[in-house]
């Protein structure tokens, strides 16, 4: 990207606007926006890669515009564990109102774009409590929250069952346009509690069943056309 299109980009992400103002408010927030009143600044875009939290930081909250967010916990030994994804419409940060801290770090697994909204202060009462519950009820209602779909189901099925929770989240058709998976296979196996060999071989097991037709990371359901 041009240094001048980079700038007029953070130029605009400067700005805090009225989230009823935006054309995608319906896939953030629904038909009832109005109720109370959002506001919200565009960030930078976000290059994959790019983190937009780190683990411990101050409470902030964001909301995915586009693209998509893998969420990692650091573990006493040093390692990292992938705990969720954030996709269009999704809220990130939310879990740091009460901690006090950002409970993840929120790196971009693609080219992101979120927009950082203005948080109820602890205690508002009115339109600002309004909001606080309208959040957490969001929040309660995104896909991490209920029993993944895969839980202990066999390794095959459970790769299986990621990729369509993904395709259904990100709303994608999968079968009449191949798509690309947003994780590596590490990352996948990390999230599913699976080694990345295990995922290769399922992969490859669902491909050979035609239930998949897999090609590094772009996949497309039901198997070749």
């Amino acid at each position: 990207m041009h240094t001048l299109e980079r700038s007029r980009l953070r130029g605009v992400s400067g700005t805090e606007t009225d989230c009823a103002a935006c054309p995608g408010s319906r896939r953030c927030w629904g038909d009832n926006l109005a109720a109370e009143a959002v506001y919200a600044r565009r960030e930078p875009p976000l290059e994959r890669g790019a983190r937009l939290i780190e683990q411990g930081q101050q409470p902030a909250l964001y909301i995915v515009a586009t693209g998509c967010l893998v969420l990692r916990v650091s573990l006493p030994d040093g390692s990292q564990r992938v705990v969720g994804l954030r996709l269009p419409g999704e809220l990130v940060g939310l879990e740091s109102y009460a901690r006090g801290e950002q409970a993840y770090t929120a790196q971009a697994a693609t080219a992101s774009a979120v927009c950082r909204l203005r948080l109820p202060a602890p205690g508002a009462g009115g339109a600002h409590g309004a909001l606080l519950e309208r959040l957490l009820m969001k929040s309660a209602a995104q896909p991490e929250r209920a029993s993944a779909p895969w839980a202990g189901l066999p390794a095959v099925e459970r790769v299986a069952a990621f990729i369509e929770n993904y395709t259904q989240r990100a709303q994608l058709s999968g079968r009449e346009d191949p798509f690309k998976l947003p994780l590596t296979r590490a990352d996948i196996g990390s999230y599913l509690g699976l080694a990345p060999e295990t995922v290769v071989r399922a992969l490859g097991h669902l491909s050979q069943a035609q239930r998949l037709a897999v090609r590094g990371r772009t996949v497309r359901l039901g198997g070749p056309a």
